[in-house]
C-alpha cells in the first residue's frame, strides 16, 4: 500500500510506502477515518504534518491529518502514529447556522446543508475552497419529507440524522487532477439473494468468502416512545412533547432534555418532537453481522460490493438469513497482508456513543 500526501491545496509533497500497519474505514452515513502506524524518520515527519492530506495510491477518498504520536519502545526503536478522518469529517466543522424548514427530497436536503454551510456560504469566511456539490442524477423521485433543521446542530450530525432516517449515504470524492473534492450522496445498490435486477451478493462460509464472523441481535439499546423536555417560557411551564409508541411489554420510553431549543421559535413544538424521533432512531434494534472477508474470495470489495450496498448474508448453523445493509468498511493493511473486515447492519454502540447519550 502506497499513500499519497497532499497539501490542503491539493498539491502533492511526496508518498509513503514504509508502512508498519494502516486502517482505512469508510462508513455509509457518517465520516470515515483512518490509523496509520509507520517508523519513524526525518521524511516522515516533515511530510505527515497536521492537515495534509493523505490517500492511497489511485483511490478517490482522502483523509485529513488531525492527530500525531511519537513513542519510542524499550528496544529504543520509534514509532510514528498517525491518525484523522476521511473529508466527510469536515461537516463537522460547520453548523447549521440558517434555518432549514421545508418539503423535499432528503437528498436535496443534504444537498442544501452542506451547500449553504460549506460550498456557498453567506460568510465567506465560513466557505470550504475546492468542494462542491455532485449531482445525484440516481436518485431522482426519491419521496418528499417534511424537515425542520435542529437549531446550530453540526453539518455531520444533521447529516447522519438525515441520511440514517432516509437510508442514503454520503461521502467526498477528490480529484487530484482538477485539484477539487466533490460531496455526494448515494443509495446503495440492492445485491440481495432474492432480486434478480443486480448480480446477488452473498456472505457465507459455505462459500469460502467469510473467515471470521459475530452476529448480534439485541434490544438493549431499544426505546420506542420519547418524552421530549423543552425550555421552560416566562410563566415557568415546561413543554413536553411524546413521540413513538407501543404498549405493554413492547414499550420502552426514554426522557430526553431538550432546553436548548429556543421556546420563542415559530416551530419550537416540532423542533421537540423531531429531537424525540431522532432519539428513536438512534435507539433501534442491535442486529449486526461483522465479518472478517476473504480478500481471496470470489467477492471483491468496491467491485462486487461497496459500502452501502444491501447483501445477504448467511450462516446455516446458526440458523441466520438476514437481508443487510454494509454499513461500514475496515481495510487493514500489513507489511505481508491485506485484511477486510465488514459491518452488516449497525455497529454496536460504542462506550462513547453511550456517554454522548
Amino acid at each position: 500500500m502506497d499513500l499519497n500526501v497532499y497539501d490542503t491545496e491539493l498539491n502533492m509533497l511526496g508518498m509513503v510506502d514504509e508502512i508498519t500497519s494502516l486502517l482505512w474505514i469508510r462508513r455509509y452515513w457518517n465520516a470515515g477515518e483512518f490509523k496509520l502506524l509507520l517508523p519513524y524518520t526525518e521524511r516522515h515527519v516533515q511530510l505527515l504534518e497536521k492537515n495534509n492530506l493523505l490517500m492511497p495510491h489511485g483511490g478517490v477518498y482522502a483523509g485529513q491529518i488531525k492527530y500525531i504520536h511519537i513513542a519510542k519502545d524499550a528496544f529504543g526503536m520509534e514509532n510514528l502514529e498517525i491518525q484523522g478522518s476521511l473529508l466527510e469529517g469536515w461537516l463537522g466543522k460547520r453548523l447549521v447556522l440558517s434555518r432549514i424548514a421545508t418539503t423535499a427530497s432528503a437528498y436535496s436536503i443534504l444537498n442544501r446543508i452542506v451547500t449553504e454551510n460549506l460550498v456557498n456560504p453567506a460568510n465567506p469566511d465560513r466557505k470550504i475552497a475546492q468542494l462542491s456539490v455532485l449531482p445525484n442524477a440516481g436518485l431522482t423521485g426519491e419521496p418528499l419529507i417534511e424537515y425542520i433543521s435542529e437549531p446550530y446542530a453540526t453539518a455531520l450530525k444533521a447529516g447522519e440524522t438525515l441520511a440514517k432516517a432516509a437510508a442514503l449515504g454520503f461521502e467526498i470524492i477528490t480529484d487530484v487532477r482538477t485539484k477539487q473534492h466533490g460531496f455526494k450522496v448515494y443509495k446503495g445498490r440492492d445485491l440481495t439473494a432474492g432480486q434478480t435486477t443486480n448480480p446477488p451478493c452473498i456472505f457465507s462460509q459455505d462459500f469460502d468468502n467469510v473467515l471470521e464472523q459475530e452476529y448480534t441481535h439485541g434490544t438493549e439499546n431499544l426505546r420506542t416512545a420519547a418524552y421530549v423536555g423543552g425550555k421552560e417560557d416566562n410563566t415557568g411551564a415546561r413543554t413536553v412533547v411524546a413521540v413513538g409508541g407501543g404498549a405493554g411489554l413492547a414499550r420502552a420510553e426514554v426522557f430526553v432534555n431538550a432546553t436548548d431549543i429556543d421556546v420563542a421559535l415559530p416551530d419550537f413544538q416540532t423542533l421537540l418532537a423531531n429531537r424525540g424521533m431522532d432519539e428513536l432512531a438512534g435507539r433501534t434494534e442491535t442486529l449486526s453481522f461483522n465479518s472478517r472477508i476473504n480478500p481471496h474470495g470470489h467477492l471483491q470489495y468496491m467491485e462486487d460490493y461497496d459500502v452501502g450496498d444491501v447483501v445477504t448474508c448467511v450462516d446455516r448453523r446458526w440458523g441466520v438469513r438476514i437481508d443487510v445493509r454494509v454499513t461500514e468498511v475496515t481495510e487493514v493493511f500489513q507489511k505481508d497482508s491485506v485484511d477486510v473486515e465488514v459491518t452488516f447492519g449497525e455497529a454496536l454502540p460504542t462506550l462513547m456513543d453511550k456517554i454522548g447519550r
